[in-house]
């Protein structure tokens, strides 16, 4: 993918509305199943940092993590259109759902640490994933996301854990 191309991407994508995700829904099917099995990591991965994030934009005690989210949920959304993908259409696993039920019941401080732990955990995590697409997908448009998203997250990586030391 040149980077024309890349970021007329992202430019479109940017206003893209994305498709919640309910707090404490069952874990959802697949509305739009991409049609290489091996992205399905990386949308449940998103998915879930959406999801949370959701959360966060309006339970976030801290302005700066309020701000993170607003970030992410914007990122996630590009990265599932890149991969063929309604944004939201994965779901989310069992253990995903669950830290979204007990993140809707934190508050305050609270919550804000809760958030920008998960946010860190599920990064390390999608920074994997995204390695091993950009290295073996077979999609080329998702494989560039991939590509670039590498050091996209491990930007957001470098915020998130410095956001972490200023809430603690």
């Amino acid at each position: 993918m040149n980077a024309m191309n890349r970021r007329n991407l992202i430019t479109s994508l940017a206003g893209t509305a994305v498709v919640g995700l309910l707090p404490g829904a069952a874990v959802a099917q697949m509305r739009s199943a991409p049609a290489d099995a091996a992205k399905l990591p990386a949308l449940v991965g998103g998915d879930f940092s959406t999801a949370t994030s959701k959360l966060a934009v309006h339970k976030a005690s801290n302005p700066a993590v309020r701000k993170f989210a607003k970030l992410e949920i914007a990122e996630q959304a590009a990265v599932a259109k890149a991969f063929g993908a309604t944004p939201g259409s994965a779901g989310l696993r069992p253990d995903q759902v669950a830290i979204v039920e007990t993140l809707t019941a934190a508050t305050g401080p609270e919550f804000d640490r809760m958030y920008v732990d998960g946010q860190i955990a599920g990064h390390r995590e999608l920074l994997t994933i995204h390695r091993r697409y950009a290295r073996n997908g077979s999609d080329p448009m998702a494989r560039g996301a991939s590509l670039v998203g590498v050091t996209g997250i491990e930007a957001h990586l470098f915020l998130i854990e410095n956001l972490k030391r200023q809430i603690v």
